[in-house]
């Protein structure tokens, strides 16, 4: 039987990294709004236990607990104490991530190992501890990992974020492919402008990673020279989510305004074909 998508959250438990607030909690609110058993994992414990009793409210049963997904040993505890407490953990939603203003140029190695730490390690960390349980079951399951409209295309002030994007949408799809004929399924959370605290990213840094470049090389986080829509509110993303995962969809996009971004890109790619001789090709 092949997979078609999730239709029913009741009963099944789910793990969301990032949970502790913004498109995290917003994700695990809805699954708890559809019965799912929720594990809110988030670095802060004070906001996974806080969001963990929010869940609880709900109905449904919740714990929260503390995890770097940068730490590939933080995500294996992380792992033992989910099959503990729930069993199989059938939706996986690998959605922490850091941001950080910094033109490329100016990057300290601390900065990368960062950003890449959490955003792409993260995600990567979160399929090897969960997958194999995912495919050993037989049962319908689903990854759900949080990418950006950075992962198609980037600002000018973007270079660390999205080298780690499009490296979670390459993952992504590739994993779909190797995934085909599975009963589990994979997509790619690709929002565009939300309400969130990603850009207080640095008050969560590891000491370790702490060194940075030059302070006063830190610039803005937003664009604005893209044309998108007002940000979302996080709450506005859930029902997107949920969508996705009942469609089976590969990509979940929360702004209809990226798609002229997107087409604008292909065309650009799409021209520098011209470049090429095609005489050179020819076997004449």
């Amino acid at each position: 039987m092949s997979y078609n998508g999730i239709t029913d959250f009741a009963g099944r438990t789910a793990l969301v990294t990032g949970a502790g607030s913004g498109i995290g909690l917003a994700i695990a609110r809805e699954l708890a709004g559809h019965g799912a058993n929720v594990i809110a994992a988030d670095i802060e414990l004070d906001a996974a236990e806080s969001a963990a009793a929010e869940l609880r409210g709900l109905g449904v049963r919740a714990l929260g607990v503390a995890c770097d997904v940068s730490s590939r040993e933080e995500v294996a505890r992380l792992g033992a104490t989910a099959r503990e407490w729930g069993g199989l953990v059938s939706v996986l939603c690998n959605n922490a991530g850091v941001s950080i203003g910094r033109w490329g140029i100016h990057a300290s190695p601390a900065d990368w190992d960062w950003v890449l730490g959490v955003n792409l390690w993260g995600v990567i960390h979160g399929i090897e501890e969960f997958l194999p349980d995912m495919l050993a079951s037989g049962e319908d399951c689903h990854v759900l990992n949080t990418a950006s409209m950075n992962g198609f295309f980037p600002s000018a002030r973007s270079a660390l974020y999205s080298t780690s994007k499009y490296a979670v949408i390459g993952l992504t799809e590739t994993m779909r492919d190797e995934l085909r004929g599975t009963r589990v399924g994979i997509s790619a959370l690709c929002p565009s402008p939300v309400s969130t605290g990603i850009f207080a990213s640095d008050t969560h840094r590891p000491d370790r990673l702490g060194a940075t470049g030059d302070p006063d090389a830190k610039i803005g986080n937003f664009d604005s020279a893209k044309e998108l829509s007002p940000p979302l509110r996080p709450e506005a993303v859930g029902p997107l989510v949920m969508a996705g995962l009942r469609d089976n969809r590969a990509f979940i996009f929360t702004d209809p305004l990226t798609r002229r971004l997107i087409e604008e890109r292909n065309e650009r790619m799409l021209a520098d074909f011209a470049a090429l001789d095609q005489s050179s090709f020819s076997d004449a």
